[in-house]
């Protein structure tokens, strides 16, 4: 048999087996105190690599994360622009004096302002209790209504004589309720047989057959759309029928015109290179309105006595070091758009003032230019103005066809 020589213990005296025995015995002992050294030192190595690992990731998220600034206006001159930056010299420029935009993609056909005014006169719809009109698919109708079940009234199925909105076809009502009621008139009473879905949220109903009797208190009318209507209720935009047409196709003619501009200069010009603090700054901006909105999102919930929350991660659907890490690429947009815009400010020596907020922001929304300063600081503010007078400015450039 190789390796170790086997001692015959038989041939011992009992002392002399005892002094072996000792001897492996002290063996044992060394052996398992080398093995415990061995093993104490592998674990503190790897405790250490472990600690040193999550240090270094701690540090580096320190460098990384991106810190959250309501600041605005920080490294914006008073006069809207990017501080100790040339736009020029970092951007190549279109040509934004000869640009041709398609008809097609900017004017506002007749069909779309005929959309729009549908849709305005149906937010303008009044309940009316006089109309001998009846009721068809789609109308709007105020009701009241007692439920009952094998003639025993039941809980929630009574409007009180407060009266209910119902829209006929938006399925809203349990089963076919809304279309028993369709050829009927302001004052009709009317009994409406409906069977309750085998699996209705309330047990005491569910799968049951309930009888609702129904009295219709007065159908929704829409307007008619007239100089009168316009007057009553668009006299800020038009006088007549007619002009408010105008002022829709304008007003959407130019909006339409901005948008297409906007993206083709966007496309059109290419950034050599972006100021450092500015675009890290601007990541700082994004955050800051993103944790609002979560912030706006769980206040809502709250108001409305929902017990949820929304976390950060949740709203943005990744851990937060992706986030930050996917800002770069975020907010490129937002300061190419600015950097072309004051390019453009700085070679055609244009020049804004805090007079010029009025042409283009609606102070009755915004509060106007002081309010505006007070909660983003000057230099944003400016910066608006800077970035409206431009697109202005090309906008009279550009060809129409």
């Amino acid at each position: 048999m190789k390796g170790k020589k086997q001692i015959d213990n038989s041939s011992m005296s009992l002392g002399q087996q005892r002094r072996l025995e000792k001897k492996r015995e002290v063996e044992r002992v060394k052996r398992n105190a080398l093995l415990g050294k061995v093993i104490s030192y592998s674990l503190i190595v790897l405790i250490s690599a472990g600690l040193v690992g999550a240090l270094g990731y701690s540090i580096y998220r320190n460098v990384t994360k991106i810190k959250a600034s309501s600041d605005y206006s920080t490294y914006l001159t008073d006069d809207g622009l990017i501080k100790d930056v040339t736009a020029n010299e970092l951007v190549d420029l279109t040509d934004y004096k000869n640009i041709t935009a398609p008809l097609s993609e900017i004017e506002y056909t007749d069909e779309s302002v005929e959309k729009d005014i549908k849709s305005l006169l149906e937010e303008h719809k009044e309940l009316s209790k006089e109309t001998d009109a009846a009721i068809k698919d789609g109308d709007k109708v105020n009701i009241d209504y007692v439920g009952s079940v094998d003639g025993v009234e039941f809980s929630g199925g009574n409007t009180d004589g407060k009266g209910a909105d119902l829209e006929i076809g938006s399925n809203s009502y349990v089963d076919d309720f809304e279309t028993q009621l369709i050829g009927h008139k302001i004052g009709d009473k009317v009994t409406v047989n409906v069977t309750f879905p085998a699996d209705y949220s309330s047990a005491d109903l569910a799968g049951k057959d309930a009888v609702f009797e129904v009295v219709i208190n007065g159908i929704y009318v829409t307007p008619e759309f007239t100089d009168a209507f316009v007057k009553e209720n668009l006299s800020e935009n038009a006088s007549t029928a007619a002009e408010y047409k105008e002022y829709l196709k304008k007003t959407n003619y130019d909006k339409n015109l901005d948008t297409w501009l906007e993206k083709y200069l966007l496309e059109n010009t290419t950034v050599k290179s972006y100021p450092a603090k500015y675009f890290n700054h601007l990541k700082s901006i994004k955050k800051y309105e993103d944790q609002m909105s979560v912030e706006y999102m769980n206040n809502l919930y709250s108001s409305m006595g929902y017990n949820q929350t929304t976390t950060f991660e949740e709203y943005v659907g990744m851990s937060e070091a992706k986030y930050d890490a996917k800002l770069d690429d975020v907010i490129k947009d937002r300061a190419k758009k600015t950097l072309l815009y004051q390019a453009i400010y700085e070679k055609e020596g244009l020049s804004a003032s805090k007079d010029d907020y009025a042409a283009y922001f609606d102070e009755d929304s915004t509060g106007g230019y002081d309010a505006q300063v007070e909660q983003q600081g000057v230099g944003y503010v400016m910066q608006q103005i800077i970035d409206k007078k431009v697109l202005d400015y090309v906008k009279d450039l550009v060809t129409v066809k």
